[in-house]
């Protein structure tokens, strides 16, 4: 076979692989739907008011200031971490329908670069901190430290040269710097009715940044700087934790199919969920289902229950994917199903998460 050939016959190959993946992918179409999700531990009941209580204070400040040589951390630096991790905190708190929120003026002594727990705050302290505050529990950030690491290497980078129709890319010798931040967060929840040491729990977060340039110190500059990295996974430690203790709205994108050569109900249907028209949309597949192919009536039947669990009827949804899968044997129910379990699980702690069940 000639080159020329050869290069042909690639190119044909190119371009049936690229005509299957967009047949694939215009064959179904996402939606997304935003629904509040349970915490990943029950908080009883009777907390309703929860005051955020800074106990990161250095015992010592000298001491302090020593620790942070050793580390490579300034005192000032980590406390706007801390700062920033309990503002993170507070606002993701805040955006859930569970709990009212208070933060504490006063900070208490703790654990500034610790890597263990202090001991537990004392429970005429809790007691006279709910009294102050008119709260029903303490959440405490107890445990803080941090590192950034920072490594550079010289190595091949990329750079255009020219301009216009005359730029191009070549590469060029240069150097790749990389930061990589890490945060130790520690967490204690206090419940003052039951005395009660409700939840202790530690993240240790990381992200990495990296930067080229031609020169070390060019791509020294471009790298994220150690106090903002610093701010940015103590961010994280603070998500991660109000997502433990609360129900969070989170988006769920699923899958739905908008095309048939055999049934145009499909499609009509399509259109009606596409403007949010779902008992509509749900109606007419429910129309095309008795005379649809078993594999269109599967397709038919997965969408019907996504339709439902749009609306929020789960019962519903389960019972319609169940139908798709054992009825058409369309595989994707299958799978469908079993998230759709979890999902009445999810809701059943919800419901007794937000006071709804005994």
């Amino acid at each position: 076979m000639k080159l020329s050939d050869l290069t042909e016959h690639r190119l044909v190959h190119v371009k049936v692989w690229l005509m299957l993946a967009l047949a694939i992918f215009s064959c179904s179409r996402n939606v997304t739907m935003n629904r509040l999700m349970p915490a990943d531990i029950t908080v009883p009941s009777h907390v309703q008011r929860i005051l955020i209580v800074d106990r990161t204070e250095p015992e010592s400040q000298g001491l302090a200031i020593i620790e942070g040589i050793l580390t490579g951390e300034a005192p000032f630096e980590v406390k706007n971490a801390v700062e920033s991790t309990i503002a993170t905190i507070t606002q993701e708190l805040n955006t859930s329908p569970r709990y009212e929120i208070i933060r504490a003026r006063e900070r208490l002594k703790g654990g500034l670069f610790a890597q263990t727990f202090p001991q537990p705050l004392s429970w005429e302290l809790i007691d006279r901190l709910v009294k102050q505050y008119d709260a029903d529990a303490v959440l405490s950030l107890e445990m803080f430290s941090s590192d950034f690491i920072v490594t550079d290497k010289a190595q091949l980078i990329k750079k255009t040269v020219g301009s216009g129709e005359n730029a191009k890319e070549v590469e060029v010798q240069g150097f790749y710097a990389e930061g990589i931040a890490n945060v130790k967060a520690g967490f204690r929840f206090y419940d003052p009715v039951n005395r009660n040491l409700f939840d202790q729990k530690e993240f240790s977060k990381t992200n990495t940044w990296s930067a080229t340039a031609e020169s070390r110190g060019q791509a020294l500059a471009l790298l994220i700087d150690k106090s903002r990295a610093t701010i940015y996974v103590g961010q994280m430690a603070g998500a991660s934790y109000a997502r433990r203790v609360a129900p969070m709205y989170l988006n769920i994108s699923r899958t739905y199919y908008p095309k048939s050569k055999k049934n145009p109900q499909i499609e009509r249907g399509a259109r009606y969920a596409q403007v949010n028209q779902w008992e509509e949309a749900i109606a007419t597949w429910e129309s095309g289902l008795p005379s649809a192919h078993p594999k269109t009536g599967g397709r038919m039947a997965y969408n019907i229950a996504l339709g439902y669990e749009v609306l929020g009827d789960l019962q519903n949804a389960k019972y319609w994917a169940d139908l798709a899968y054992l009825d058409y044997g369309f595989k994707n129910a299958r799978a469908y199903s079993q998230q759709l379990d979890r999902r009445m699980g999810d809701e059943e702690r919800l419901r007794y998460q937000m006071g709804e069940a005994q």
